[in-house]
């Protein structure tokens, strides 16, 4: 869908600019080159340097509306920029709906989706709950009905605040913070949220205006030493000096706060001067972009094409007020655990830390925080901070099996040189998590050999090693090699079959004497003599998408005595049409198998369709399927099987039978055929779903041939799939979808 342009444009909003566009002078602040290093040396005094290579964080807030192309202008300026994208809220406008993410957002911003970390705005509020908004960020926007989150990039802590939902001392979300911040003590720490405390917009005169409400974010920032909060809904850009919650200097320990409100959205003239305010601007739109090193950050705000505003500096993290310098030596500190070795899912060591000083002496009152490599960790802080021995203690339980995770402490923000290794050993064999696989799946009586591969986990899906296999199957004339030893590192065993009887068998494996649930299916087919084998090819696979009656196909060439089938899915918005008509791909004619319509809304609205032809002489061609009525859409895909029974008229001997079953609101269907006339004959499935973008898992035993989607807001995917032996033609799909599906049976030549 196209975006909607503006009419006209509005006359541009008076620039106001206060202060300096780059910063010099200011303890701590310095000029910033286009890869975030200082112009200049750091003051006296400024904190340590910026070297090395920073973490980038780059976005604004304010973003998209359809009515002009301004955000189009901002995304330009990201599309240059790498690192991790946030917004600061008001993500689309006027009403946060899912159109207006898909139809303004996502042709913009959207193309940086997956590695942006946004904040909800008022007017992603506009829609009950912010639902359109949870729903396109995913889980990149925190809890549903919560929206604060935190991550870390490098040395920092990074803080995602929800300026629209319960923010007081006692609600949730403070509770949530306060916890998160004890949690991660860092030397440097950021937040954002949609609404900015101190800004110099609305009224005129001085004083600025105040947002009371998200003070008691502030006040908790404040307390654990925050460095930056980042704030959109002025429709501008500001900076601010560090000021304390009720808005007074600190250059010390005060916060410094940015307003960006310069996403893409409105303007706005900056008439009511905060006394913190550095540097304002309300006519350019553009993003601010943060260099965050171990020890300091650097910004510049980066204009859009055409606009030459800029602003940018450098200072220093500082600690929170109050904060003594650490007395506790790296070297002189250490770390242990007790056990060393525990089972994942199912054990846990006690991690003991003791703080001394540069003298060896204990340090009492440290607070202490653990960490540990790997995944599916469990750590259990210290509960208080060190005692008058220096000591404490917390723990460590994991889920995934290592043979040696590192345990590390960071003793009142003193990293200790010593760390603790634990390994995490694999549980018990489950059931339920480990599994049995055959390969191939089919083999040919008294000639052919499958592998069988058991892979046994435990209840968390960690490989078991040292594990004992045994192997059964199902039938006669069975020959299994057992595993030939214990499972390996991996979890593996792997063992054999072979059989003299044609038919399907149903393989199980025990680990360890616990039943594993999964089981695998060989198919063994007669040999030579007792049936031929059918092959299958892909000719060709497609789809339409405009609103016409005639499709045609790529070009085929099909093998002489081949079935040819063509499997076809037609969309219509009123009704469901009725069976198109195939002419071409080099045949005299074709002829329906089977058909079955599904998707009812106020009646069916999609139809299913499979042809089959057969030429002893074919010539080659594209194919023509012409539908009876104008359709929405149409998906097809070509077959070709080789090996059929070439008896009847136009393949007619290669079908035996056929089945269709449609369901709505399904996850998946299942075509049970009757018993197949003989093991090697070929279960053959279409299916169709109501659905877009989305992947049909074939039936077990299956060998998916192709899937076709619609490509457009009709949404319909075409399935085809294939296996021998197996009368139960089967798929499914995610969620809850109107389908439908189309067993076939095949017969190979005598």
């Amino acid at each position: 869908m196209m975006r909607l342009r503006p009419l006209f444009v509005t006359p541009a909003i008076a620039l106001t600019v206060l202060g300096l566009v780059t910063c010099t002078g200011d303890s701590g602040l310095t000029g910033v080159s286009d890869d975030g290093r200082a112009t200049a040396s750091r003051p006296a005094g400024g904190g340590a340097a910026v070297i090395g290579t920073p973490e980038i964080l780059v976005g604004a807030g304010d973003i998209s509306t359809c009515s002009n192309n301004l955000d189009e202008s901002t995304a330009r300026i990201i599309d240059t920029v790498p690192g991790t994208v946030y917004t600061l809220g008001d993500n689309v406008y006027p009403d946060g709906l899912a159109s207006e993410f898909t139809n303004c957002y996502q042709p913009t911003w959207g193309r940086h989706k997956a590695r942006t970390r946004p904040a909800a705005g008022n007017t992603d509020y506009n829609s009950s709950g912010a639902a359109p908004y949870f729903n396109y960020f995913g889980a990149s926007a925190g809890q549903p009905g919560q929206g604060y989150y935190s991550y870390n990039l490098g040395a920092w802590h990074i803080v995602v605040l929800n300026s629209n939902v319960p923010r007081t001392p006692a609600s949730p979300q403070m509770q949530w913070l306060r916890a998160d911040l004890d949690a991660n003590p860092r030397q440097c720490t950021l937040a954002y949220f949609h609404h900015p405390l101190f800004s110099s917009i609305n009224g005129t005169g001085t004083g600025g205006s105040v947002w009371t409400s998200v003070q008691p974010f502030w006040d908790t920032l404040y307390s654990r030493g925050a460095d930056l909060v980042l704030g959109g809904h002025r429709h501008s850009y500001e900076r601010l000096a560090p000021v304390r919650p009720d808005g007074t200097p600190d250059p010390t320990f005060g916060i410094r706060q940015f307003v960006v409100g310069t996403g893409g959205v409105g303007g706005g003239t900056n008439n009511n001067l905060h006394p913190a305010s550095e540097v304002r601007n309300g006519d350019t739109r553009g993003v601010l972009k943060l260099y965050l090193y171990d020890d300091s950050y650097a910004w510049k705000f980066i204009p859009i094409a055409g606009k030459t505003f800029t602003d940018s500096g450098t200072v220093a993290c500082h600690p929170a007020p109050g904060a003594a310098a650490p007395t506790v030596s790296a070297t002189l500190s250490t770390i242990s655990a007790d056990p060393t070795t525990i089972v994942a899912g199912g054990g846990s060591s006690t991690i003991t830390v003791t703080a001394r000083n540069s003298s060896g002496d204990p340090v009492s009152g440290a607070s202490v925080v653990l960490s540990a490599t790997g995944g599916g960790n469990t750590i259990v802080q210290p509960s208080a901070p060190t005692d008058a021995a220096g000591v404490a203690t917390g723990s460590f339980s994991s889920t995934v099996a290592a043979t040696s995770k590192t345990i590390s402490a960071v003793i009142s923000g003193v990293a200790i040189t010593q760390t603790a290794l634990v390994r995490v050993n694999a549980g018990p064999a489950s059931a339920a998590h480990s599994t049995v696989a055959a390969s191939p799946t089919s083999i040919v009586a008294g000639g052919g050999s499958s592998t069988i591969t058991v892979t046994v986990r435990d209840p968390h899906g960690n490989p078991v090693s040292g594990s004992t296999v045994a192997l059964s199957a199902s039938g006669t004339s069975n020959s299994l090699t057992q595993p030939g030893g214990t499972t390996n590192g991996n979890g593996l065993a792997i063992g054999a079959l072979t059989s003299s009887d044609a038919e399907v068998k149903t393989v199980s494996a025990t680990a360890d004497g616990t039943p594993i649930t999964q089981t695998a299916d060989v198919t063994v087919t007669p040999p030579a003599g007792g049936g031929g084998q059918i092959v299958h090819t892909l000719l060709t696979s497609g789809n339409g998408t405009d609103n016409v009656k005639v499709f045609t196909t790529a070009s085929i060439s099909p093998a002489a005595n081949a079935l040819v089938t063509v499997a076809v899915l037609g969309h219509r918005s009123s009704a469901a049409s009725a069976a198109p008509t195939l002419t071409g791909g080099g045949m005299g004619s074709w002829t329906q198998v089977a058909t079955v319509t599904f998707d009812t809304v106020t009646g069916p609205l999609k139809r299913l369709v499979v042809y089959r032809a057969m030429s002893a002489s074919p010539g080659s061609g594209p194919i023509t399927i012409s539908w009876p009525g104008t359709v929405s859409n149409s998906q097809w895909i070509v077959s070709q099987w080789t090996g059929v029974d070439a008896s009847g008229a136009n393949g007619a001997g290669a079908i035996v039978q056929s089945i269709g079953v449609s369901g709505d609101r399904v996850s998946g269907l299942t075509a049970t055929l009757a018993p197949l006339g003989a093991p090697h004959h070929v279960a053959y499935g279409v299916v169709g779903m109501n659905g877009n973008g989305l992947v049909v898992s074939p039936g077990a035993g299956f060998t998916e041939i192709a899937e076709q989607s619609s490509g457009e807001a009709a949404r319909a995917v075409l399935q085809t799939e294939w296996t021998t032996g197996d009368n139960t033609v089967d798929a499914s799909g995610p969620g809850s979808l109107n389908a439908a599906i189309l067993g076939i049976e095949l017969k190979p030549a005598p």
